[in-house]
């Protein structure tokens, strides 16, 4: 009997101590949750709940507007169009799916395989996850139909809306306006590029690279509320966009346009200047290019195509190329002549044809000779030997300072990138450059638009800007600004008339080089110089048609200009690369330009 109560009394000890052990592992377990709870709700609070309103809420970017680019008449040369850009978000893409997903995508779309859009999927890292990765920019009406027709087979697919970079006047104004191009690793990693995202545009050239940071303007931002899909409930803005800057240029599209049409095929540059303040009135490179192929990714075969063309479209001529100017040169070295009294306009030269020195025979264009040649007759009938004998006398120094002043040999400091300098050689240029002294036949060279010296058109058309408006040096420039200031050059006003008279006469008399080329309304009477610039020697003088020669051994054919003569309105400048002669190529080209551009004036008046 007492071993049963002994027994019995165990069972009992032994249920309390198992109470008891279930009662403490209760308590630590209430114990642990509540203090979880606690730690959640209250000292995690805050945290947590953010994260689930980031989990229900999507931030997304505005792009902002760039701003527009117009002419000096106000008319639209850089606009902005809606575009409309398929993305993915891989967050809410199972990858289990993508390859899915991706075929079908791509069997919707043009231009867009299937690998590619799994590759970019696979590269979103956790951190990026939530954000629109964007698989095609601009999509068609048709691309746009197929998507909405299926969205409900495209989990984590939107469409957003872009603005897109438009370019109205396409190819006539390329080279100024310049194009876009997508930013690319390098430049992410700069400070000055910290606001900017992988997708973004970038000005590339032109005005659109040189003034990026004021035609950008400030992306906004919206909130977009999700549900579990990923699919958008609501929408508002939190912080709207500010469009970029407009910016007046001082180009004439209507000019632009006519001189670029009258180029045509042609490969070379027109570059028309105000001479008053030196605004560009018309800038014009051929063969050129659209930039309306870069306001989205280029196509590739459309970049090799312009990339790989010889005749190298990408180039802006007129600040780019550099020529040997030929005969359009021979009035700045008359002036310096003039200027520093080493001849006066009736010091008179023989010209038989050439001028010896030493053992070298230079020659003159006229193999016949200009016989007795004063200044005046010079420029007129462009004689060479006239110029022979003055650089005998001009100092190469002197010659380069002279004409730094006018433009030549230096930058403009134009609002584009890319300018090239050109250059007006001096013996101390030489002696660093060549190795070797500066010989007096290599200032004959010199003196007629050849040897060392180089030139742009712009820096041409600049240089006759001055001769027009009687001796002031003006900045050439884009953009429309009534602070330019000018610089007066180093020559009196009985010189420079002297200049004047003897350009007037090149293209209104008789024995004039450009006299085909004269503007018969007497009002306004144009006043220029014609230059043929050899490309290679003599050896292929024996050619003796120009049809014989090959196209890229021709002579390049220059005219400069300006007009009315007693009141100018423009200042011109026609290159046309391997041309031939300029008084029967580019000189005709200006003078329709000029006559054009005076005809609008008057009715502008009216």
């Amino acid at each position: 009997m007492t071993n049963i109560n002994n027994s019995k009394k165990t069972k009992r000890e032994q249920i309390v101590n198992n109470g008891r052990i279930i009662m403490i592992i209760m308590t630590v377990i209430i114990a642990s949750i509540t203090l979880r709870l606690w730690y959640l709700q209250i000292v995690k609070g805050e945290y947590y709940s953010q994260k689930s309103q980031d989990n229900r809420i999507r931030n997304r970017r505005i792009r902002a507007l760039r701003g527009i680019i117009t002419d000096r008449y106000g008319k639209i040369l850089a606009d902005n169009s809606l575009g409309l850009n398929l993305q993915i978000i891989p967050e809410n893409i199972d990858k289990d799916n993508i390859k899915e997903l991706a075929g079908l995508i791509a069997e919707l779309t043009e231009e867009l395989e299937a690998d590619t859009i799994v590759e970019l999927y696979s590269k979103s890292s956790a951190y990026t996850r939530h954000r629109p990765l964007t698989l095609k920019k601009n999509l068609t009406a048709d691309e746009l139909a197929r998507i909405e027709a299926r969205k409900y087979e495209l989990p984590g697919v939107i469409i957003e809306t872009e603005p897109l970079r438009e370019y109205p006047y396409d190819k006539i104004c390329s080279h100024i306006i310049g194009y876009l191009g997508f930013i690319n690793d390098r430049e992410l990693q700069l400070e000055a590029y910290q606001s900017y995202a992988r997708d973004d545009l970038v000005g590339r050239t032109g005005i659109e690279a040189r003034y990026q940071s004021d035609l950008r303007g400030r992306d906004g931002l919206r909130q977009v509320v999700v549900n579990a899909r990923g699919r958008e409930l609501e929408t508002f803005t939190v912080e709207p966009t500010v469009s970029g800057n407009n910016l007046q240029l001082t180009i004439d599209i209507d000019l632009q346009k006519f001189a670029f049409d009258l180029m045509g095929e042609q490969v070379g540059s027109l570059v028309a200047i105000d001479p008053e303040n030196g605004e560009i009135l018309a800038l014009v490179s051929t063969p050129s290019f659209s930039n309306n192929l870069f306001s989205t990714r280029i196509r590739k075969e459309d970049w090799q195509r312009i990339n790989n063309d010889p005749l190298h479209p990408l180039q802006n001529r007129p600040i780019q190329g550099c020529y040997p100017p030929g005969s359009t040169i021979k009035p700045l070295i008359a002036a310096v002549a003039l200027t520093d009294q080493l001849i006066n306009p009736e010091t008179k030269f023989f010209c038989n044809g050439s001028l010896t020195l030493g053992r070298t025979r230079f020659r003159c264009w006229n193999r016949y000779g200009h016989g007795e040649t004063a200044l005046l007759k010079s420029i007129t009938q462009s004689c060479d030997v006239y110029y022979y004998n003055l650089a005998t006398r001009v100092s190469i120094d002197r010659l380069a300072a002279f004409g730094s002043e006018f433009g030549i040999g230096r930058k403009s400091g134009i609002e584009l990138p890319g300018e090239k300098s050109g250059l007006m050689p001096s013996s101390s240029w030489k002696l660093k450059n060549v190795h070797d002294q500066w010989y007096t036949g290599d200032s004959l060279s010199v003196c007629i638009g050849q040897g060392y010296l180089t030139t742009t058109p712009l820096q041409i058309a600049a240089m006759y800007m001055v001769f027009a408006n009687h001796g002031t040096y003006f900045p050439p420039h884009l953009i429309k600004n009534n602070d330019i200031k000018g610089v007066k050059v180093d020559i009196n006003d009985k010189n420079m008339e002297v200049i004047r008279k003897a350009l007037w006469q090149v293209v209104n008399t008789r024995r004039g080089t450009a006299r085909k080329s004269r503007l018969t309304t007497e009002q306004w009477e144009m006043a220029g110089k014609t230059g043929t610039a050899q490309v290679v020697k003599q050896q292929l003088e024996t050619l003796k048609k120009v049809a014989d020669t090959p196209w890229r051994f021709r002579d390049h054919a220059w005219f400069a200009a300006f007009a009315p003569f007693t009141s100018p309105k423009i200042a011109i400048a026609v290159l046309i690369e391997h041309g031939g002669h300029g008084g029967s190529t580019a000189a005709p080209i200006a003078r329709q330009a000029v006559e054009f551009y005076l005809n609008k004036l008057e009715s502008l008046k009216k």
